[in-house]
């Protein structure tokens, strides 16, 4: 096959075609159904649509872009945020920049006089690496767009294109502030390597541009971040195992290295970030150690890191080592005389790893589960379509990028954890917002693993911090709201609560200041049944039920999850409505109705779920054909 032919062109341009509709649709997917989670995206979003309004802070972290990371190239987007300011216009850009890698990938395996076969199963390797796909779908971030820039200026370098060089190295510099210390070892390295250039040449290619780097880093630690950051974001906490100051980490080096020797241990035996790039590539990485030592100051900053997600595949952190890992065992490969079979070999091993380190099990799991997840956005949209524009908006994650082009929009996960981000100062919530959109079944907004969700927890220094129940109470309390809840979704808006209604049969008393006065079936319809609670609360409240339904026909149990039972009501009588809305393929019968009460912040963090704690029959239901209407179940159909 010549190295120019038609044919070579045609797989690298369908190997980029595919690999763009399939990461697009999968991350469309992701983002349509609400299951993206982090507010990644949606700062972003939020960033952009405010800077065209001459508005630069960013309600979800509370900071500017500029003083959450070093992102300048975000910026570039904005003219095409203007034309189409759709969430997804970031995730189509950051596919599109890594649909280039096979064919920089294939320049360079030319450049590296690999066999023509060997050049193009190498280029192809870039994008069928896990890796690549797994970056692909993970949202949005400037730090996934390395990769593809990283290779480019890899090129320029071969190539000794001083202006594409300059370029690509500027461009890198811009995704994010951690790639100026890749860049300083990238040209100290090989100042080191070409040590016998003259020295015109080493200050044109080496000096220059690492003390460029050098100096922006220096500017955006001690002058850009504190000035817009002030606190908000404290990225030093991920090294808080390690020490409390920059100094104390440096020092804990050599007088305790056990720190840093355990804390590369989990990362290298729990994470599997590093075993995903090398593995795929047959370990050909090892044998040039100029491109580990490269991206070492970058590789000790996220294994040194506490964050699972720092070192394991999944988010965007393996995007700089990816074009490093591969030109690493690209050069390695000229070593040997049977390049195309070690070439087809690492291709082969690309493809396999998916089903060890990739998101092929993941996808296979949600093809099964397509009719559950469809209901479940229906259910979503639904809910979030009645939100004015000009509303601020308090969120789970998976809703913050549905709903980032506005003015005020917060996370709740910052006031489920009561703490700034990666940080142990008090968060203190602005106002409570227009609406509150909360789905208690979401895992990662309610998530124990990260610390969002916790039992009331003792800080350092004898600080503690009350429970995530009692924190959103705290944030809702203060205002009247008007609730739609439906399955685990609840959805409050500021008004006036529903009335209340005669109270039958006998209380059931929870604890020693929540009260079920009583339950009534207030609608039902083939598919569906509203239910109303009647509750009594005495005094401050400190504990707050969770309420999970079990519907039961002799044969099978089908929990249905509410979540906190009213958070937003304080001393007195309070009356919820919950509408339950079963799955079409739940088959139509004879059921009855249980209601399990429990403490969910305690149940979640210890994982006792599904919860052990007593149960009550609340009614029998004869659940007939599924018919459900537009209207059946909202704040117009009660009665």
């Amino acid at each position: 096959m010549p190295p120019d032919s038609h044919q070579t062109r045609r797989v690298l341009v369908w190997t980029a075609l595919l690999f763009s509709a399939l990461t697009f649709t999968v991350s469309w997917w992701h983002w349509w159904t609400f299951q993206y989670g982090t507010f990644d995206l949606a700062f972003y979003v939020q960033a952009l649509w405010l800077a065209l309004r001459g508005q630069w802070q960013v309600s979800l972290l509370n900071v500017p872009l500029m003083g959450n990371h070093a992102e300048p190239i975000v910026f570039l987007l904005t003219p095409f945020f203007a034309i189409w300011p759709h969430p997804m216009l970031f995730v189509a850009a950051q596919t599109l920049a890594f649909a280039t890698m096979p064919f920089t990938a294939y320049r360079i395996g030319k450049r590296l006089e690999l066999e023509p076969k060997a050049a193009l199963f190498m280029a192809l390797a870039t994008l069928v690496t896990p890796a690549a796909f797994s970056i692909g779908i993970y949202e949005f971030h400037p730090e996934a767009l390395a990769a593809p820039f990283l290779l480019l200026l890899i090129e320029a370098r071969l190539a000794e294109r001083y202006g594409r060089y300059w370029l690509w190295f500027l461009v890198v510099l811009s995704v994010k502030e951690n790639m100026a210390p890749l860049l300083v070892m990238f040209c100290g390295v090989f100042a080191v390597l070409e040590w016998k250039r003259e020295r015109a040449w080493q200050l044109a290619w080496h000096v220059l541009p690492a003390g460029l780097a050098m100096a922006w880093l220096l500017l955006y630690g001690k002058v850009i971040s504190p000035a817009l950051n002030a606190g908000n974001v404290d990225y030093l906490q991920l090294y808080g195992h390690l020490g409390k100051t920059p100094g104390e980490i440096i020092r804990n080096f050599f007088v305790e290295p056990h720190r840093a020797f355990g804390a590369l241990r989990t990362a290298l035996t729990q994470g599997n970030m590093l075993w995903a790039l090398l593995l795929p590539f047959l370990l050909l990485p090892l044998f040039r150690p100029r491109w580990l030592l490269i991206s070492a100051p970058l590789l000790a900053q996220h294994l040194l890191s506490y964050r699972y997600s720092e070192w394991s595949l999944g988010a965007h952190y393996p995007a700089p080592f990816l074009p490093l890992f591969w030109i690493a065992a690209a050069e390695t490969l000229r070593r040997f005389r049977a390049q195309t079979g070690i070439a087809a070999a690492v291709l082969i091993a690309c493809a396999l790893a998916h089903f060890r380190f990739g998101e092929a099990r993941t996808i296979a799991g949600e093809l099964s589960a397509l009719g559950e997840i469809l209901e479940e956005r229906e259910r979503k949209a639904q809910m979030i379509a009645e939100v004015p524009a000009d509303a601020s908006v308090t969120a789970g994650l998976g809703f913050l990028p549905h709903l980032a082009n506005r003015e005020r929009l917060v996370s709740l996960h910052h006031i489920l954890k009561g703490l700034k981000t990666l940080s142990t100062a008090t968060y203190t919530p602005p106002p409570a917002a227009d609406f509150v959109i909360i789905d208690y079944a979401d895992t990662l907004t309610f998530s124990t693993i990260a610390g969002y969700y916790h039992p009331w927890s003792r800080l350092d220094g004898g600080r503690f911090v009350p429970s995530s129940d009692r924190l959103l109470h705290d944030y809702l309390q203060p205002v009247p709201w008007r609730v739609e809840a439906k399955n685990s979704l609840t959805v409050l808006r500021r008004g006036e609560p529903l009335p209340g209604f005669a109270v039958q049969g006998d209380p059931i008393k929870l604890d020693g200041q929540t009260t079920l006065a009583g339950v009534q079936v207030s609608k039902q319809v083939p598919g569906a049944v509203q239910l109303r609670l009647a509750w009594e609360f005495s005094g401050e409240r400190k504990k707050f039920p969770w309420l999970m339904l079990v519907l039961s026909n002799g044969k099978h149990l089908y929990p249905f999850l509410k979540g906190a039972c009213a958070p937003e009501a304080g001393d007195g009588k309070y009356f919820e409505d919950w509408a339950v809305v079963f799955p079409s393929w739940m088959p139509a019968g004879h059921y009855a109705v249980f209601a399990q009460f429990y403490d969910g912040n305690e149940a979640a963090w210890q994982k006792k779920l599904p919860p052990t704690d007593p149960t009550y029959l609340l009614t029998l239901l004869d659940l007939g054909m599924w018919e459900i209407k537009p209207g059946d179940f909202g704040p117009a159909s009660v009665k």
